[in-house]
């Protein structure tokens, strides 16, 4: 019932644009059927909703709308390490102000994984 040894690869990218190109390297390292999410910094939601936080608006100039933040899950830590160093190199090491962040966190327990399709 439960799956373990899991680890859980989070990607938070502020230009949606590249979206389908961190897809892609998860597919080439193996790594399928990621989440994704759309979602929001706090600056931007402090500075939209809160009006003492509204100088926060012009702090990045390329902030888009919103964020994609993808997850997936992998028994094999060394796909994980591997999309970690592509997706790092594609976005300079996330040294740049605003691009974005990834972090990997275990999963202790997992329920409805490695589900057979429907079609089978």
């Amino acid at each position: 019932m439960y799956a373990e040894n899991i680890q859980a690869l989070f990607i938070v990218i502020n230009d949606p644009d590249r979206l389908d190109q961190v897809l892609e390297i998860l597919l080439e390292c193996e790594i399928p059927g990621a989440t994704i999410i759309e979602s929001q910094g706090m600056a931007k939601v402090l500075s939209d909703h809160i009006p003492i936080f509204f100088g926060l608006r012009g702090l990045n100039l390329n902030e888009h709308e919103s964020n994609r933040t993808i997850f997936a899950l992998s028994k094999h830590p060394e796909k994980i390490d591997n999309a970690i160093e592509k997706i790092s190199a594609m976005f300079h090491g996330f040294e740049e102000a605003g691009t974005g962040m990834m972090f990997v966190v275990p999963v202790t327990k997992a329920v409805g994984l490695g589900r057979k399709s429907q079609r089978e």
